[in-house]
């Protein structure tokens, strides 16, 4: 593991569950062990097609990933899978499975990406929902066409349940717990069936000294004594001022009271403030900015980083406390001084990407799309901040006010935010009452194995990952379920000799319909062998030699021949692009099972030599890899080049077709389409193109109305009575017209 801590044991087995076996995985650990460091690890060095998601837009956003909604299609409300709806219970928000899937509106492209995936992280877990999961669930199953848990998908969460809990709503609490036994994600019925492995990231690098680690660790654990508050309350000053150059922040309970501090704190300084705003580009929720999107600033002001600094010197770090030395009101730099540092620096901004994933079927890669981009100082104002907004963030010194906390575990939250108890300022005193762990998570956590068990559980699940590669290998679903829906929809299409098309791809497909059953014949005999008492490896290796054999030579002569010489005959014939690229997919499908096939007496050739499994696995995965990605033909079609995919957009638009024809055409969103075409507006379009004329002034109007709010607050204005992109017309029409 590169540039890691090698003494960190319970990192290197999660790292091997995660690349070597297909186990649901929940990796927690206290504040500050690596829980970041450790997905952004996996991120970097795993080979397996993965997709990141998290609860909101901020922790999304800061998990370099998506929300779950947006992933899932997911509507806002509660899914009780089996619930028996009544006619009003549409304005409850309630789901159950029929409902679900009518809400979900999976695109192709959507559809691949699920049916791709092999690694679904979701972090920030302690704030996922039960009956969420299940609906999780319950979508991988259906768009998988798999019946095992989650699709057969390999499941990350990463948190710390002990931190902020999942939100009900009083009006759900009722009709929750009638069917869970607790909102955490472990209680989803899903997690009965398949029960992640528990593995601790337990080295703690935020704090050093021993003693306040034991009592952050009592204060997790429920087990605080009365000497320990005592300690603890020692530090309870209500009057407490701190100095300027000590740079204390301020932890509260509610938003209020963290901007009614900041506020009162920004007016007492001399001088006017500058206000800095942030540039946004494309699609970017106002509910996922990472800081404001209008930065007030003066000279003299508090502030705090929300990023780690990328450039070599690492001057800063996600809660890093500065002052505001001085502002270039001409040039608009900001220079950042650190208490007890003599020099300034000049500070950048930082771009925030808000992404979607794409299936790419050439090199079979989930890659990251950027939808939108959001672009500003990395810093807040930090007198005072949220309990909630500081989890993950590193204090040296903090006032804490905590005592009236409301959720289980805020005040573990507060404290661990802290280096030292040196730093340690009490507003409030903290009660007994106030220190309190959910039953039901110190219950699940009480379940996290020795060193011994994980790695007698990691050498059982490597084999049983080995085995089912082999298994997997000759599972002819994906072969099936594509050549027949070609052959189904080729009747359809506007091409030339469909009804001879039609012919060759239902020899194909009969060819593949036959090679289907004898293929679950063989995986069923291999699931009989799996799960016999003694594994006789040399029997199973002799008859996979022989599977292997007939099934290359049936791949290459009743599917790939004959695929090859019909993509010959019909590259010369006219209106044919479209058609030839899904031959084209349909042919790296056959030679990608081809390459797996030839892998299988490799699999059982190494385990009769009692090879390391975990050298098998990663010889295994790395000839795939070098396998999946396509040789550079001349006659490859050329990437999109930026900007391309604006301009088709405006040209089907100015054909005569509308946004919801072209978003059907183009497999995207009408959101998407609409993006594209705003940005026209001024040169090759007009605005009253895209909104009715009538509207379009009225929006004006109250946009220069209101010339200092923002796109939420406009439509709060408007009472909810106009959508976003429409105002975001009216905001570049008002640009086009200066």
């Amino acid at each position: 593991m590169s540039n890691l801590d090698n003494q960190n044991t319970a990192f290197a087995q999660a790292v091997s569950f995660v690349n070597h076996t297909n186990k649901p995985i929940f990796l927690t650990g206290k504040a500050g062990t690596g829980k970041t460091t450790f997905l952004k690890y996996i991120k970097n060095h795993t080979y397996k097609k993965m997709a990141i998601v998290a609860p909101t837009g901020v922790a999304a956003i800061n998990a370099g990933g998506s929300t779950i909604h947006s992933l899932f299609f997911l509507p806002f409300g509660m899914y009780i899978a089996d619930y028996e709806l009544a006619w009003n219970d549409d304005d409850h928000h309630i789901y159950n499975k029929q409902r679900l899937f009518g809400k979900v509106k999976l695109t192709k492209q959507r559809r691949a990406i699920l049916q791709e995936l092999d690694l679904l992280v979701i972090d920030e877990v302690s704030m996922l929902r039960a009956d969420t999961l299940d609906a999780i669930d319950a979508i991988l199953r259906w768009a998988r066409r798999n019946a095992a848990p989650f699709g057969g998908v390999q499941m990350l969460f990463i948190g710390d349940l002990y931190q902020l809990p999942p939100v009900v709503k009083n009006t759900e609490q009722v009709l929750l717990y009638k069917y869970y036994k607790s909102p955490f994600f472990f209680d989803a019925h899903v997690m009965q069936e398949a029960p992640p492995i528990l593995l601790e990231l337990s080295k703690i690098y935020r704090q050093k000294d021993a003693g306040f680690i034991s009592l952050l660790n009592n204060i997790r654990n429920n087990s605080c004594s009365e000497s320990d508050l005592n300690q603890l309350n020692n530090y309870f000053n209500p009057t407490f001022i701190p100095k300027k150059e000590e740079a204390y922040i301020t932890l509260t309970s509610h938003n209020h009271l963290a901007d009614e501090i900041n506020q009162k704190e920004l007016l007492a300084l001399a001088g006017t403030g500058i206000c800095f705003e942030a540039s946004v580009k494309g699609e970017f929720s106002e509910n996922s900015f990472p800081t404001e999107s209008k930065l007030l600033l003066k000279e003299g002001a508090q502030i705090m980083f929300i990023k780690n600094d990328k450039g070599e010197e690492r001057r800063y770090y996600n809660g890093k406390i500065g002052i505001v030395e001085k502002i270039n009101k001409k040039g608009g730099e900001i220079h950042v001084r650190f208490p007890g540092e003599e020099h300034s620096f000049s500070l950048e901004q930082e771009e925030w990407k808000n992404l979607r994933y794409n299936y790419d079927k050439q090199t079979d890669k989930i890659n990251e799309e950027t939808l939108g981009t959001f672009k500003q100082y990395p810093i807040r104002l930090a007198w005072a901040v949220t309990i909630h907004k500081s989890q993950g963030l590193t204090f040296d010194r903090a006032v804490i006010d905590a005592g009236a906390s409301f959720a289980a575990g805020q005040v573990y939250v507060a404290l661990s935010r802290l280096t030292t108890l040196k730093g340690l300022v009490l507003r409030s005193k903290i009660s007994p009452h106030s220190i309190r762990t959910d039953p039901q998570v110190a219950a699940f956590s009480g379940r996290i194995l020795d060193d011994k068990a994980v790695n007698d559980m990691l050498l059982r699940e490597q084999q049983i990952y080995l085995l089912s590669n082999l298994s997997n290998a000759f599972l002819w679903n994906k072969l099936t379920l594509e050549t027949n829906s070609l052959k189904n929809e080729v009747m359809i299409k506007n091409i030339p000799d469909k009804t001879l098309a039609y012919k060759r791809l239902n020899t194909l497909a009969s060819a593949c319909n036959s090679q289907f059953d004898v293929a679950e014949k063989f995986r069923s005999w291999l699931d009989k062998q799996f799960n016999t008492t003694v594994l006789d490896i040399n029997i199973i290796h002799e008859r996979t030699e022989a599977a292997s054999k007939w099934f290359l030579e049936q791949l290459d002569e009743t599917l790939l021949k004959p695929l090859k010489d019909h993509i010959e005959v019909w590259s010369i014939k006219k209106k044919n692009k479209k058609y030839l690229k899904e031959l084209d997919d349909l042919s790296i499908t056959y030679e990608r099972k081809k390459n797996q096939i030839h892998q299988c007496a490799h699999i059982t050739q190494a385990v009769i030599e009692g090879r390391n499994i975990q050298d098998v696995i990663n010889e295994v995965t790395a000839h795939q890899k070098i396998l999946n990605v396509p040789e550079k033909d001349a006659n490859t079609e050329k990437k999109t080049q930026k900007g391309e995919t604006k301009r088709i957009s405006l040209e089907l638009f100015k054909s005569g077709k509308s946004v919801d024809e072209i978003a059907r055409l183009r497999d995207l969103t009408p959101g998407t389409v609409l993006t594209h075409l705003t940005n026209y507006i001024g040169s090759a379009l007009d605005a009253t193109e895209l909104l009715k004329p009538d509207r379009l002034d009225f929006l004006i109007k109250t946009i220069k109305e209101n010339p200092e709010k923002t796109m939420t607050e406009i439509k709060q204005i408007l009472k909810h009575k106009v959508e976003f992109h429409e105002i975001k017309i009216a905001l570049v029409a008002i640009k086009a017209m200066k």
